[in-house]
């Protein structure tokens, strides 16, 4: 086990172009299990690869145990990689595919054997020890890819997308014992994956990056219900965050509408880190509640949503509507669309329902640095 230390670190493919990892300093605590995730070419297989070793650091340090392995060769970090292809050798049986590295370093055959049998016995592969990968499936394979990595006895972990070549039903059971093995092993773990749903349910912490620069490092908790900006918020939960931009900012409130208006709560201090009189708000599908159908206006202060599309979940569903956009209610969503979850059969599709959001339920950006403002 061991912490992680990346400072300022950067990876520079092209000088004409932006760096493909951006000057990322982040600390990664002895035994922690860490999810990078972001869009396809944020960067955050390169700096899975920069750690391992696999790729050079051209600008920065990274640290391992707190010492300095920037210029170190990957084989001397001590860290074992698990890789999305699984990287088997075919005419090896999983027993030999477990041991090869270590019978590489010359470790004794008693403690290979032992070895070997603690991994095969913790990822129930006594069935397939003898076997060859092409008598295997997918689940099977990235098994014996983990196994072959914890028999190294690393300090560090690293898991390049392993569960993306899986079927879905199988990606969840393998992602449970994923979760359970880095929990009964305690090794600093550093996963990447495209997933959110992978990342918010396996990390103790998600690192979410963009464009080569990390956005924001938190617990799965803080970075849904309070996203540092306006990309985390539309990343992180599916379905997204709505995002209403333009929302006029009066006495120190945000509020929705003319006359009697919508109250977003706003509270006092938020308002005055805005530098104009409009602010961007955001909302979850399910802190949106239902205060009103058809056509008749609720007495209570409400925004107005024609049913496009409704899409069934069993026990819940999500309405994905369009504002009724009026002179009273001029509303500007991101993306033309406002989620909101709601019950079993509780809306159809071309209803018309009222809704507002619940105490709480926003999250308040600058529109223009598209910051949450409690982070301001």
């Amino acid at each position: 086990m061991a912490t992680v230390e990346f400072r300022q670190a950067s990876r520079i493919y092209d000088p004409a172009r932006p760096p493909a990892v951006s000057r990322i300093s982040l600390d990664i605590a002895d035994g922690e299990f860490l999810v990078l995730v972001g869009p396809s070419g944020c960067g955050k297989s390169t700096t899975l690869r920069m750690l391992a070793g696999l790729e050079p650091v051209d600008e920065g340090q990274i640290l391992i145990d707190g010492q300095d392995v920037t210029e170190t060769r990957a084989r001397d970090r001590d860290v074992a990689m698990v890789f999305q292809s699984y990287a088997l050798y075919p005419n090896m049986t999983a027993r030999q595919n477990m041991a090869f590295a270590l019978e590489n370093q010359k470790v004794d055959k008693e403690v290979i054997a032992e070895r070997v049998a603690f991994a095969t016995k913790m990822l129930e592969l006594e069935d397939l020890i003898d076997k060859k990968p092409s008598a295997m499936s997918g689940g099977q394979r990235q098994r014996v890819a983990m196994g072959r990595a914890i028999v190294r006895h690393p300090k560090v972990f690293l898991m390049d997308e392993p569960l993306s070549n899986l079927d879905a039903k199988l990606r969840v059971s393998t992602r449970a014992q994923i979760a359970a093995l880095q929990r009964e092993l305690g090794t600093t773990t550093v996963y990447v994956t495209h997933d959110q749903t992978e990342a918010m349910t396996l990390g103790d912490r998600v690192c979410v990056l963009k464009e080569g620069i990390l956005q924001q490092v938190d617990t799965p908790a803080v970075l849904y219900d309070d996203p540092g900006n306006t990309f985390v918020a539309t990343f992180i939960g599916s379905p997204a965050m709505t995002l209403i931009e333009a929302v006029t900012v009066r006495d120190g409130h945000a509020v929705m509408g003319q006359g009697h208006a919508l109250d977003l709560g706003m509270s006092g201090e938020q308002a005055a880190k805005l530098s104009g009189e409009e602010v961007i708000v955001g909302v979850r599908p399910e802190n949106w509640e239902i205060v009103g159908a058809g056509k008749q206006q609720p007495e209570q202060a409400a925004l107005p949503l024609n049913v496009e599309l409704v899409e069934h979940l069993g026990s819940e569903q999500y309405a994905y509507c369009a504002p009724v956009v009026s002179e009273e209610f001029p509303v500007h969503v991101r993306g033309q669309r406002i989620t909101v979850r709601t019950p079993k059969n509780a809306v159809e599709m071309e209803d018309t329902i009222w809704v507002r959001p619940v105490e709480g339920g926003c999250v308040f950006f600058d529109p223009a640095t598209e910051i949450n403002l409690n982070y301001l």
